[in-house]
């Protein structure tokens, strides 16, 4: 459930992010985004996106979301999904770190 216990390939993610084929997208709050996200991912709040606020124009790029523990990645993915979005739940940044994924602190 919520894509927990997904085995993350950073390195294929990191060559689609390089070849500007794919997004990474962190859809948790503002305090959580400041303490600790994914180095290079896009904060879109799932509130945002719930909301219709999707700046990302391009349907044609995969989107790969992540938030504490996958619960919010998958409701914004469902709604990314209904507006013709390729998209994988990564579950929670600790996946990401734990597969060996860069992060950096505030922004």
């Amino acid at each position: 459930m919520f894509g927990l216990g997904k085995k993350i390939d950073v390195d294929a993610i990191t060559k689609e992010l390089e070849a500007d084929e794919a997004y990474l997208v962190d859809v948790r709050g503002n305090d959580e985004w400041d303490a600790l996200h994914a180095k290079g991912a896009l904060h879109l709040s799932v509130d945002r996106i719930m909301n219709g606020e999707v700046p990302i124009a391009d349907t044609s790029k995969k989107l790969y979301l992540y938030c504490a523990s996958g619960g919010r990645a998958s409701m914004a993915a469902a709604k990314l999904q209904s507006k013709g979005f390729s998209v994988e739940n990564l579950g929670g940044l600790s996946g990401w770190k734990n597969a060996g994924g860069a992060t950096e602190s505030g922004m």
